[in-house]
């Protein structure tokens, strides 16, 4: 443990060299354990020599790791007394344990007191997850095996990175809340334009602007999961919820220009798992179980051009062919799936259903229910290209649902029966069971790419293929060419030459 402490007020005596501490540039110290402690205050030296005296006598503290306590202590004592909104404030966490405590709510004010965070984990049992909870940005995180990489080396690529962004985020910070997300970032020079979702510029609850920055060097937007058009879709793998949305940062109030930057803002919500017990009898009987662990499959949902196993289209004319293609991959064959619940996107929140809950058509016109191979992990189905008034992209999103097929398990859920003629009493035993069914099992979500609609697709004069050949082809031809060429003209040089000399 002696050990430990030395490597650690070692490594606070390099930092505090390398930051040059004057009147002009503090550095205070925080031990931690269960407890925080301030061992030395921001403004309490302003002499390089005095502060190394200082960390040289810090005594260790022992305990439990209570990092969440030590984040939330930093910022009501730690920095209380630093003054000036323009002033850059930093702070350094070293760590090598996993905190006992919550780290993500005081990491959050920190950010929102505009502290820049870095996080170092030392040996591998510490937890990775939560220095990036802790630093608020992956590039902000370091992480050494032992307490003897704490050396010259990792403070100058430390203080470096700080020096290089003036002591500001280099990059965009990621704000992920229980029921919003958003985005900040810092500039070198006042900013006064807007910071909007993509696509919601004339939404005021979309945009902000410099009226809304109360440091015009700190910009950045906060949306709520309901506004915006704000994307949400589920994954099994891993299991939880994403949701993105792609911010502008437009430097002028009035124009775009070519010094814009458009940030893609993604986050992921964990499924929590919890343990529920219950009194249970149990009975004298031993009974043997045998498990056998199947692999999720991997599904996908793409939109291809000329048939269902044509290339992915990105763009299509008006009335064009295109056929949806949804896949599982599943080297078992273990499982079957579900197609249901799909809707048509233009960007903007305008949303048209064309697949029910059950997996059947909506409306013929824009796509009937699809066709499903035997496998029942391969649905294909064609549809004329349509598009929303004035709005040249689509995009289609599904709900996939997977069943297992041993023992007649998918029996009941696909393929779907959407079959006019079946009696109303079937339709609603059928309906109860395959609700009761879905609810039991996995449903996740898929999308495809953006489909660009265009009036007229250009046709291509000459593929890549036949560009070679006639490219090759023109090479043989002069290269031929000039081989005649030059047989032509040497017969007729030694015709010459033989005539002048016999002559």
């Amino acid at each position: 443990m002696l050990h430990r402490s030395r490597k650690k007020l070692n490594f606070a005596t390099l930092l505090a060299r390398r930051l040059n501490i004057s009147k002009n540039s503090h550095m205070g110290i925080i031990q931690y354990a269960e407890q925080p402690k301030l061992e030395i205050s921001l403004y309490q030296y302003s002499q390089i020599n005095e502060i190394e005296w200082a960390i040289q006598r810090i005594k260790y503290l022992s305990g439990a790791t209570n990092t969440g306590a030590a984040l939330k202590f930093a910022l009501d004592e730690g920095f209380k007394d630093a003054s000036g909104g323009d002033i850059p404030k930093v702070l350094v966490v070293l760590s090598d344990g996993q905190s006992q405590d919550d780290v993500s709510e005081p990491a959050q004010l920190l950010r929102d007191a505009h502290v820049m965070v870095y996080a170092i984990g030392v040996t591998n049992l510490i937890n990775v997850h939560q220095l990036y909870q802790i630093a608020g940005n992956p590039l902000r995180v370091l992480t050494v095996e032992s307490f003897y990489e704490l050396d010259k080396p990792l403070v100058d690529s430390l203080t470096w990175d700080m020096c290089k962004t003036e002591y500001r985020p280099g990059t965009p910070d990621i704000i992920c809340a229980p029921d919003h997300i958003g985005v900040r970032a810092a500039t070198k020079k006042p900013f006064d334009g807007y910071v909007f979702v993509m696509d919601h510029f004339h939404e005021p609850e979309c945009r902000a602007g410099p009226e809304m920055f109360p440091d015009p060097k700190s910009i950045g937007i906060t949306v709520p999961f309901s506004d915006c058009n704000i994307h949400r879709y589920r994954s099994l793998n891993p299991r939880g919820i994403f949701v993105e949305m792609t911010v502008v940062f437009m430097f002028h109030n009035v124009f775009m220009t070519k010094v814009d930057q458009t940030v893609k803002v993604q986050c992921f919500y964990m499924e929590a798992e919890k343990t529920v017990t219950a009194p249970l009898a149990v009975s004298m009987l031993a009974t043997e179980f045998r498990e056998k662990v199947y692999e999720m499959p991997r599904c996908q949902y793409t939109l291809r051009r000329g048939s269902k196993d044509g290339p992915i289209a990105k763009y299509a004319s008006l009335g064009e062919n295109i056929f949806h293609r949804w896949e599982c991959f599943d080297d078992s064959d273990a499982y079957g799936m579900l197609i249901h619940s799909c809707y048509v996107d233009n960007g903007f929140g305008d949303k048209v259903d064309i697949l029910d809950h059950n997996g059947c058509g909506v409306d013929a016109v824009l796509l009937s229910t699809p066709d499903y191979d035997s496998s029942l992990r391969l649905a294909t189905k064609p549809y004329h290209v349509f598009k929303y008034a004035d709005q040249p992209v689509l995009q289609f999103q599904c709900q996939v649902t997977l069943c297992f097929k041993y023992d007649g398990g998918c029996d009941t859920i696909t393929p779907p029966n959407c079959s006019r003629a079946a009696p109303e009493s079937y339709l609603r035993v059928y309906e109860t069971r395959s609700r009761r069914a879905i609810q039991e099992i996995d449903t996740f979500d898929l999308f495809t790419g953006k489909l660009q609609i265009v009036e007229h697709l250009p046709e291509c004069i000459i593929s890549e293929s036949k560009k070679h050949s006639s490219k090759l082809f023109l090479y043989v031809i002069i290269t031929t060419a000039n081989l005649l060429l030059f047989l032509i003209s040497g017969t007729l040089f030694f015709r010459q030459f033989f005539r002048q000399r016999f002559s």
